[in-house]
C-alpha cells in the first residue's frame, strides 16, 4: 500500500489507481491520525476491501464486514491458506502486518516483526 500523505485535511481523499484498473483504489483521512483505504471494483462500485491504518503507530486494522473472500486470496506468511477464514489468518500471525496486492487480487498478511 502506498505511504499515506499526513498533509490531507481530516475527510479529504485522493486516488491511488489509474483509468483502466481493475480496482478503484481511494484513501481518505478520516480522522487525524487514521487513514481509510477503500478497494471498489471499478465497474461496479461493489466494496471488496476496506483497510484503516493509524499513522501513530502504523497498525493497520480490516472491516471484517468490508473483506470480499471470494474476490481475495489470503496469503499467510508467504503462503497461500484458501482454507482459512480472515479472522483465522489474523489470529494465526503474531502482530500481524497486513499488505494488499491488487494485481493479483491478494491480501498478504504476516509478522510485523520481520
Amino acid at each position: 500500500m502506498p505511504d499515506e500523505p499526513t498533509e490531507l485535511a481530516v475527510g479529504e481523499s485522493f486516488l491511488t489507481s489509474e483509468e483502466g484498473d481493475d480496482l478503484r483504489v481511494e484513501t481518505t483521512r478520516s480522522e487525524e491520525h487514521l487513514f481509510t483505504t477503500t478497494y471498489r471494483d471499478a465497474e461496479t462500485g461493489t466494496l471488496r476491501l476496506a483497510l484503516q491504518v493509524d499513522i501513530t503507530t502504523g497498525s493497520a486494522a480490516i472491516d471484517p464486514r468490508s473483506y470480499d473472500a471470494d474476490f481475495w486470496t489470503l496469503v499467510v506468511e508467504g503462503l497461500p491458506r484458501p482454507d482459512l477464514d480472515l479472522q483465522s489468518a489474523l489470529a494465526s500471525v503474531e502482530e500481524p502486518g497486513i499488505e494488499v496486492d491488487t494485481d493479483r487480487r491478494e491480501l498478504h498478511v504476516q509478522s510485523d516483526d520481520a
